[in-house]
């Protein structure tokens, strides 16, 4: 029987990327007559019904919220988001999100996730200081050529809100707000200009949370957020097989004990072989895609098992919320492999679990 061979795969990936103008970021016009943002406004009129919860790529146990944060949340609810933008030669509050902390989903390092009524999500950005190894070289190319990465309302709102702050503080505060939207997008464009099929459509945008504080006196917070559209799916780590242990010392084997990823095709419905293929095909540029960031551009692609979903009942694979760091300031993996080789190493692992060599090219069925 023929086997199957991801060189040829490499090969044709390698070639894609060799051949294709990456290192040129789309303007964001370009982007926006494109209708990524129009695929992302909701029609309350034809709002399809909710997505069951347990269709959602959610594992909460993944993801908890600290008590001291759980508290914080119980006194301080969430209660919902607005754009913020200028209009009327003033600040202007559109798109009404409602939010609470029943629809919480999980959080991240730099967001907070919630699910809307019409089947999205809003990402609620959390305060980051300019010391995270997140602002490094790219923050500098949006300090830079900041009305490349902004919306030309975007910058009026900007300078708006800055001229109405009094300390010199609160308008570098503000500064590095919109530099981090900025940021933002500029990371988005980089993987979606590589992985084009693969990147899930995202909006950014400028936003204000409102909290409710005693005495319902709202609390107003200026963050940079963006939305999705939710589908239904698993997160990679979802479709984790634990079956084989890692051999470690004893003390890391009792309390701190590491699994050799196992993809299970059963889990979720039986996989059919032609989508498994396709699922390591995808996997394969990912990896050919971290790779040439990694030698081009000394970038690392932060991605991770809650990053990529896998469709259900499609079985397509999809990536988002990402991150790109420099590769001198991206955090060391604990095994020792060099930034972002632990990515690449575990996706490996996980095509090899699909045992795709017992296929011939040809099958189907």
């Amino acid at each position: 029987m023929k086997k199957i061979d991801f060189k040829v795969y490499n090969q044709k990936i390698k070639a894609i990327l060799k051949n294709r103008g990456f290192k040129k970021i789309p303007s964001f016009i370009e982007l926006l007559e494109k209708g990524i943002e129009k695929e992302l406004i909701p029609n309350y009129k034809k709002n399809k019904k909710p997505i069951p919860i347990e269709d959602l790529p959610v594992d909460l146990s993944l993801r908890p919220l600290g008590t001291v944060r759980s508290v914080y949340e119980r006194i301080f609810p969430v209660s919902h988001v607005f754009e913020l933008s200028y209009k009327y030669d003033r600040d202007f509050l559109d798109n009404f999100m409602p939010i609470s902390l029943d629809d919480y989903l999980g959080r991240g390092s730099y967001k907070f996730v919630y699910k809307l009524p019409w089947n999205q999500v809003v990402k609620v950005g959390i305060k980051k200081f300019p010391s995270d190894p997140l602002f490094g070289s790219l923050y500098k190319e949006v300090n830079r050529n900041l009305e490349i990465y902004l919306k030309p309302e975007e910058l009026q709102l900007k300078q708006f809100l800055e001229k109405k702050m009094l300390r010199k503080t609160s308008r570098e505060v503000m500064d590095f707000k919109f530099k981090r939207l900025a940021l933002e997008r500029l990371h988005y464009w980089k993987i979606k200009n590589l992985l084009p099929d693969l990147v899930w459509p995202t909006r950014y945008f400028m936003g204000m949370r409102f909290r409710n504080a005693p005495f319902r006196l709202p609390m107003m917070t200026i963050t940079p957020c963006d939305n999705q559209n939710l589908i239904p799916g698993k997160h990679l780590k979802e479709f984790v097989k634990l079956k084989e242990k890692i051999k470690q010392n004893p003390l890391n084997d009792k309390f701190f004990p590491k699994w050799k990823l196992n993809f299970d095709t059963h889990k979720f419905g039986m996989i059919h072989k032609n989508k498994l293929k396709k699922i390591a095909y995808n996997f394969h540029r990912v990896v050919e895609a971290s790779k040439y960031l990694a030698s081009k551009e000394k970038l690392i692609i932060d991605l991770h098992s809650e990053n990529i979903i896998i469709t259900i009942p499609e079985f397509e694979l999809k990536i988002f919320d990402f991150h790109v760091f420099d590769e001198h300031l991206y955090e060391p993996s604990e095994s020792g492999l060099p930034p972002g080789e632990d990515h690449i190493q575990a996706i490996n692992e996980f095509i090899d679990s699909f045992e795709l060599s017992k296929y011939s090219d040809d099958s189907s069925g």
